[in-house]
């Protein structure tokens, strides 16, 4: 079985960066003699790129995952390729600016001899390195033809895994039909009182002045939070019951189809399937039955946070019910709340009542008893005493998941051997999985919906401790030394903004938490700056967990913890220890790009020793930090 490496290569590189890259290498070689017979490898790169593109879109789809272990191979080998290449195009851009730094200097009237040598011996060494430079990106571009030729070869391999793929696709479907959710509660909820409280009296307050007749409510929330069972549980309640003519529940998930929807809210209020009609004819028969009517609607685990026009023309029929209806949401992205929100306003003038609640981990006590229930479901627990005093262990290692706690339980419970539970306890329990249900599978979806860019850099800040809190410029500075921030066709835009542009997009889907208290903690620290930022941003440790997850090939951290092997592929390190096997392994690290390291306890000679081993390979390193208990 291949890695998900494929997947991590594949989604770090695009057609796009590859023809940019090829487009500045033959802006260099244009005038060079280096650039000898590279024209037919041009016209052949360009042949190849939309074949490119095809098996590329086959690794985003993760339908071949783990299907070939040669693909898997190639799209290293292709994302090694464009890395030197663009590394060659770097240190031509970076000879030119400074060709022009100095010719800005000539200009200068004011010169000095000393300065005049300087310049012409700097101008002298520049012209040798420059000719290193061009045969390296000729030599470079020749290694992105040889290795792109082989894309060939995997659309046959696709065209072989067709059957797996289907099958594979309707493993998707069964498995976000098994995700599909009603008002039925699975049980008593346990904890959120005060979440409970305050929509429930959100949704039953009075109406009073003037205002829109429809507003809208959204839990917001990782996956596995508790927004669905916080959900069926208000809607559920009497006095939300009594203040409704109708309860009405959808699950909308990743497609927000705007027929299947209407029909689904239809089938719930009249019991019985809607007739297969246009959406006209849909919209019309929904408009007459909420006509003079209040209405609860639940959206249950909403995605759609970017087409705000088909929120308008889903709205249009509930806007007919009468005042005082309500729209409560659930989704794992603030973005969907904010669109959700202003669709509801749409043109109006006076203010539409909108409100979001982001839901935090369970309390402890309430996840223990939630474990419990689950584990020890069909026995008497006082007969276990030995394993409550495990589960107790366990909880705090839930981070708040009362999905964590459900799965962790229901594999716990089926079996009572206490040595079971302990290797449970010391192997993480974030792996738990039982049957398609697993925490990581579950959270693996709001992953799989961001774009390719946002991916990158969510699986950089794997090198992060858990818990770690960190200033917006300090990611996005790392961001950017790294290369992850691709630069858009408007070049006024600089690429820090961009950078903060992306942090506030993975806030806004949920992926990081904001805290504004101060916070001195640090452990990697960024020398770029010294302004002192009070807002914060921390990762959730579950989320923490799948940004480790899915970036196995690509991001390593090597600290007290670490038992494993460093990938030869890997991009980005942090390092906390240092032993041979570390100093070995980190040897053959040869594409890094950053090197993240904090030295506490070891002696000098071994830091320097760790340091020239690195920086004899790492010719590609963009980031290298370098903190000390000295500092």
């Amino acid at each position: 079985m291949a890695s998900a490496a494929a997947v991590f290569a594949g989604k770090a590189i695009a057609t796009s960066i590859i023809t940019n890259i090829v487009n500045k290498a033959f802006d260099y070689l244009k005038d060079s003699h280096k650039a000898g017979g590279l024209k037919s490898a041009r016209e052949r790169l360009e042949r190849l790129l939309p074949q490119i593109q095809v098996v590329f879109d086959a690794v985003d789809t993760e339908e071949i995952r783990g299907q070939s272990n040669a693909l898997d191979g190639w799209l290293w080998q292709l994302r090694d390729a464009v890395e030197e290449a663009e590394d060659a195009v770097d240190e031509l851009e970076y000879y030119r600016l400074e060709e022009e730094e100095v010719k800005r200097q000539d200009n200068n009237k004011v010169r000095g001899s000393v300065s005049k040598y300087k310049r012409k011996v700097i101008q002298g060494l520049n012209r040798a390195f420059n000719t290193g430079s061009l045969e390296r990106l000729r030599n470079s571009v020749t290694t992105l033809d040889g290795v792109a030729a082989g894309v060939e070869r995997f659309l046959q391999v696709l065209s072989h895994l067709n059957n797996d793929m289907m099958k594979k696709h309707k493993q998707d479907v069964e498995f976000r039909n098994s995700r599909q959710t009603s008002s039925l509660s699975r049980g008593p909820l346990l904890g959120r009182e005060e979440e409970r409280k305050v929509i429930v009296q959100w949704l039953t307050k009075p109406e009073s002045g003037a205002g829109d007749n429809i507003a809208v409510f959204s839990l917001v929330g990782i996956g596995g939070i508790g927004k669905t069972a916080l959900a069926q549980d208000v809607c559920n309640a009497r006095d939300v019951k009594d203040r409704f003519d109708f309860v009405i529940w959808v699950c909308v998930s990743h497609d927000f189809d705007i027929q299947a929807l209407t029909r689904k809210i239809l089938e719930d209020m009249t019991g019985r399937e809607a007739p297969m009609v246009s959406l006209n004819a849909l919209q019309k028969e929904l408009k007459e039955r909420l006509s003079s009517k209040t209405f609860l609607l639940v959206l249950d685990d909403v995605w759609n946070d970017e087409r705000y026009q088909d929120w308008a023309n889903f709205l249009c029929p509930l806007r007919c019910g009468k005042k005082g209806s309500k729209i409560l949401l659930t989704t794992r992205v603030q973005l969907v709340a904010d669109v959700a929100a202003r669709a509801v306003q749409g043109e109006r003038t006076l203010q539409v009542e909108c409100h979001s609640l982001a839901l935090s981990g369970l309390e402890e006590t309430d996840l223990l008893l939630l474990l419990n229930r689950h584990a020890f479901f069909g026995v008497n627990p006082d007969d276990y005493r030995n394993l409550q005093q495990i589960s107790k262990k366990m909880v705090n290692k839930l981070s708040g998941s009362p999905l964590a706690g459900k799965v962790l339980g229901g594999l716990l419970n089926g079996n009572k051997d206490s040595s079971t539970w302990n290797r449970i306890l010391d192997s993480g329990v974030h792996n738990a999985q039982q049957g398609s249900e697993g925490i990581m599978t579950v959270l693996r979806l709001s992953y799989q919906h961001l774009a390719t860019h946002l991916q990158v850099c969510f699986r950089y800040c794997s090198l992060f401790h858990k818990g770690y809190e960190f200033t917006k410029k300090e990611l996005v500075y790392l961001w950017m030394g790294s290369g992850l921030i691709q630069p858009l066709v408007d070049d006024t835009i600089q690429l820090e903004d961009i950078g903060m542009e992306y942090l506030d997009t993975l806030s806004r889907k949920s992926f990081f938490d904001i805290k504004t208290e101060p916070h001195d903690s640090r452990i990697i620290k960024c020398c770029l700056y010294d302004e002192y930022y009070e807002e914060k941003f921390v990762m959730h440790d579950l989320l923490h967990e799948l940004a480790r997850s899915v970036s196995a090939s690509e991001c390593t951290r090597v600290d007290l913890n670490f038992s494993g092997c460093i990938p030869k592929t890997v991009r980005h390190i942090c390092i906390h220890m240092i032993n041979p096997t570390v100093v070995e392994q980190i040897s053959h690290a040869k594409r890094l790009r950053t090197l993240l390291m904090h030295f506490e306890d070891q002696h000098e000679a071994d830091q320097v020793h760790m340091l020239s081993e690195v920086l004899g390979v790492a010719r590609s390193l963009r980031v290298l930090s370098i903190i000390t208990n000295s500092q």
